[in-house]
């Protein structure tokens, strides 16, 4: 297997909104990841930023409901993005 056979993501966190996401970028292309998860340390537990080469998508929690947490849309998310990877590698 190699690299082109996996979807590739990691995660940054900082202060800065603006420093997040110089760097999100960054990182996409220097090592070559196809989604970077962007946090921002101020709202962390309640949204955050997907950046990928072309987008990106703000993922927020709403808490409607006890134990809401971003994480579960961030995971929907991330599931969607790899079964559209499964069938076309090449997004």
């Amino acid at each position: 297997m190699e690299l082109k056979d996996f979807l590739c993501l990691t995660k940054q966190l900082e202060t800065d909104i603006q420093i997040l996401l110089e760097k999100a970028n960054m990182i996409l292309k220097k090592y070559k990841m196809h989604m970077v998860v962007a946090n921002e340390l101020l709202t962390h537990k309640d949204e955050v930023v997907v950046v990928t080469n072309n987008e990106k998508i703000l993922v927020c929690c709403y808490k409607t409901q006890d134990g809401d947490v971003v994480e579960n849309p961030l995971i929907r998310l991330i599931v969607e993005r790899h079964s559209a990877y499964v069938k076309k590698p090449d997004l």
